[in-house]
């Protein structure tokens, strides 16, 4: 290699480390400073001492924060706190923080959830709406199991890991959302053995009619 091929080269690597650095600082900042979920609150229509707490988003960044501010506002107000969801699902993380919200809530508060009319709790959704005390959801509410994926936090695509890895990462986060829950242990051993490898879509009407008990009242 020629002493301009070896400096083309080395030019050549210095712009991809810089894009590559850019990619990453734009990520961090994005995540930091991202605001485009919108939590909506407003007082129950059936019940004047309950507040809401409508989520219409991606369970990401900065669901939780949204939730610590909210319930800071509206805690002296009110008693209970109904949390209306319409997510696809999304960050592992930012749900363990949404649940450890909720968790502070229900330590002075009553915290129900629901899910309306053709509304979905997707994924990561479905472990918070299992915090309520009450868990109500229209008939064709739709949710939606399945393992977890490791997401590259640069690309955001899903990354290959090896058996091993995954199977881990399931049963971690079967243990820690699902095992920890109200939901029927029977039908719980059952989830465990259909959803490795594929998504497992239930309308409302059907978890009840299975006896999950995830969904406790069907409007």
């Amino acid at each position: 290699m020629t002493q301009q091929q070896k400096t083309r080269a080395m030019f050549a690597a210095t712009l991809a480390m810089l894009a590559l650095t850019v990619v990453i600082l734009q990520r961090n900042d994005a995540v930091i400073f991202r605001d485009d979920g919108r939590l909506e609150t407003l007082r129950h229509e059936n019940d004047p001492d309950a507040v809401v707490f409508r989520w219409r988003s991606d369970v990401d960044v900065p669901m939780a924060r949204r939730f610590e501010e909210k319930f800071a506002e509206w805690a002296p107000m009110t008693n209970r706190i109904v949390i209306d969801l319409n997510s696809p699902g999304g960050s592992i993380h930012e749900g363990e923080q949404v649940i450890r919200e909720i968790e502070k809530m229900k330590r002075t508060h009553r915290v129900d959830t629901r899910v309306g009319e053709r509304r979905k709790c997707y994924s990561m959704c479905v472990p918070i709406f299992l915090q309520g005390e009450e868990r109500s959801a229209a008939p064709n509410a739709r949710f939606m199991f399945h393992e977890p994926s490791a997401v590259n936090q640069i690309t955001g695509e899903i990354e290959k890991q090896p058996q091993f890895e995954r199977d881990y990462v399931s049963r971690k986060f079967f243990n820690r959302y699902f095992t920890n829950s109200d939901m029927d242990p029977a039908w719980r051993e059952g989830l465990a053995r259909e959803w490795k490898g594929k998504d497992i879509f239930k309308a409302a009407r059907e978890l009840v009619d299975e006896r999950s008990n995830i969904v406790t009242v069907l409007e």
